[in-house]
């Protein structure tokens, strides 16, 4: 047999459903050893971005993996942004590339060879957990096997195999060999659970910190809950986080961050304790690592839980640092506390967060039912946020959408909400949502995006309806890239152009008809001017169960939600030091 029908065979044996991709030349014969396998699903979208967006959601839903197939040249290079994406938000790809001959290394078209022979592996290094160039047909399997254990274990991420066409189309013989999966969970040692009771022993103010690390450990959502509610603590989550525990829980703060819950950042300053969940601390959960702003660092002592140790103690010194998953390390630190009482200790303090959030609440409550026309933000990311109450995820892309759907937006179940604001690439709300629909079709998907991300995306609408994929996008309207022409104007008190869509000869708010748009591409499409009609509307497209595009003609004159105290602040003046950067300063 060829080594391109042990692919299909493996693909086949890996119980692999879907797999997603481009054609191109390069790939024709990695092709070819799939179409004697139907049964496996082949989705290929309009652009090699959108495939590995789809395959990076569809890993988060099911937690298995669709390979990507594309062409070499142009065609792996489209791939890098969504690459990135994938591994700064710890989502398991694999992109098989197709390459050219060997014989034809250093001089074919489409090849990378300013530096030598084909060179596309060094480009991808920095964005995938590893990447391999394969020149030997017998070990072609050994790599694969290797690439997918990489990909879905420890802290998940994206791989790349570049297979050339010699080497694809050469004869081998034996057998298409699966290793067994790695299934162990990495656990804490004992003495770093005795260090943590003995730190929640002492504490006066404790808070727990969800992260996205919650949401790639099966189970820990529902550990998590659990913990909470024996120490009786009050629990944000990071932006990534958000609705791992619902946010109807009475311990629940919401998000913690820059656009977070002003609840959530009061009760941060004053902990005395956080326990930091499968969280890096980033700069916007963080504010920019400012003491005070959100956690009070050094003051407050921190524990930090992640599988990858080099997020431990990467942006803030750690008390305690473990090494682990997040549902594992959470079950024994829960029996490590149980029948101790600790929760007692800390009833004034529960109640007083608790007062926060009602309080940050009821000064929402007016921006989430305005019926004022543009529709607001808030309103628009509260009922999308009611749409998906008990069934369904939506999928936000980046943009002001992010600080919108933040606050704004309430998640009551665990994994209802996805973002990707690690590498934050435009787009990927946009193109992911089909990712779930081919995933998970029971649920609905619904994408949010501003009309800057949905306009570089705009085709992955014809995917949805060529492949027949239920899925709705929400348009937040604007005619402007919102949160860039803001920032301007805060900045440097006036904006470049590029901040607004407009006719250069009429000077006229620009932007496609979204409806005629959706039409165009065989979908159904709805322009809606009245806030009061939003939920009605977004019942009806989920329940078309086809693509649906609802254009929401937003009002510009609301703020981007920051935080009160939190702003966005960079460090802007060369040779100066900046607090909690780091633990040097420059002498001046």
């Amino acid at each position: 047999m060829r080594v391109t029908d042990a692919i299909g065979d493996w693909f086949a044996a890996r119980g692999i459903e879907h797999y997603f991709g481009y054609s191109g030349a390069a790939a024709l014969p990695i092709l070819d050893g799939l179409v004697g396998h139907p049964e496996i699903q082949a989705i290929q979208p309009k652009h090699e971005s959108h495939a590995v967006h789809m395959a990076d959601a569809y890993y988060r839903v099911t937690g298995r993996l669709a390979p990507v197939i594309v062409t070499k040249g142009p065609g792996i290079l489209n791939c890098v942004g969504a690459l990135a994406t994938a591994m700064y938000d710890t989502s398991a790809v694999m992109v098989i590339c197709g390459g050219g001959p060997t014989h034809h290394l250093g001089k074919s078209m489409q090849e990378l060879t300013q530096h030598g022979f084909e060179d596309v592996v060094n480009v991808l290094r920095p964005v995938v957990k590893r990447a391999w160039f394969q020149v030997r047909p017998d070990t072609v399997m050994d790599t694969l096997n290797q690439a997918y254990k990489l990909a879905v274990t420890g802290r998940p991420g994206p791989v790349f195999v570049q297979l050339p066409l010699d080497v694809v189309l050469a004869e081998v013989e034996g057998e298409v060999r699966i290793p067994k999966a790695v299934s162990s969970r990495m656990r804490p040692d004992a003495q770093s659970v005795s260090d943590v009771v003995e730190l929640l022993e002492q504490a006066e103010r404790p808070f727990v910190l969800a992260g996205g690390g919650i949401a790639h450990s099966p189970g820990a959502a529902a550990a998590l809950k659990s913990f909470v509610e024996e120490l009786k603590v009050p629990v944000a989550t990071t932006l990534p986080a958000k609705g791992a525990i619902s946010e109807d829980h009475p311990l629940s703060l919401g998000p913690v961050g820059r656009s977070g819950s002003a609840a959530a950042a009061e009760v941060s300053r004053q902990a005395d304790l956080v326990l930091a969940i499968g969280a890096r601390f980033s700069d916007n959960n963080t504010s920019n690592w400012r003491s005070g702003k959100i956690y009070d660092v050094p003051g407050a002592k921190v524990v930090q839980v992640d599988i990858d140790i080099a997020e431990l103690g990467r942006t803030y010194p750690v008390e305690v640092g473990i090494l682990g998953d997040a549902e594992a390390v959470l079950v024994d630190l829960l029996a490590a506390v149980q029948g101790r009482d600790l929760g007692s200790r800390w009833t004034g303090w529960a109640q007083e967060a608790a007062a926060r959030r009602r309080a940050w609440e009821e000064e929402l409550r007016p921006l989430l039912t305005a019926s004022s026309s543009p529709t607001t933000p808030a309103r628009l990311m509260h009922e999308v946020g009611e749409a998906i109450a008990s069934t369904g995820r939506v999928f936000v892309d980046i943009g002001d959408s992010i600080s919108y759907s933040e606050p704004y937006m309430r998640i009551r179940r665990p994994g209802s909400f996805v973002i990707t604001p690690g590498f934050a690439e435009m787009g990927t709300g946009s193109t992911c949502v089909l990712g779930a629909a081919v995933a998970d079709p029971t649920q609905p998907a619904i994408a949010v995006t501003g009309d800057g991300a949905f306009n570089m995306t705009s085709a992955i609408v014809a995917t949805a309806v060529e492949y027949n994929l239920a899925a709705v996008w929400v348009i937040v309207n604007n005619y402007e890239l919102g949160i860039e022409r803001k920032a301007s104007e805060l900045l440097f008190k006036r904006a470049h152009p590029w901040g607004r869509f407009r006719r250069k000869d009429t000077g006229e708010p620009y932007n496609p008809d979204y409806v005629k748009l959706a039409e165009a591409y065989g979908a159904l499409g709805e322009r809606i001017e009245n806030p009061d009609e939003l939920g009605a509307v977004l019942k009806r497209a989920i329940a078309s169960g086809r693509p649906y595009v609802l254009d929401v003609p937003t009002d510009t004159e609301q703020k981007t939600y920051f935080v009160r105290g939190v702003e966005r602040t960079y460090p802007d003046k060369w040779g100066e030091s900046y607090p909690q950067y780091s633990d040097l300063r420059i002498v001046r």
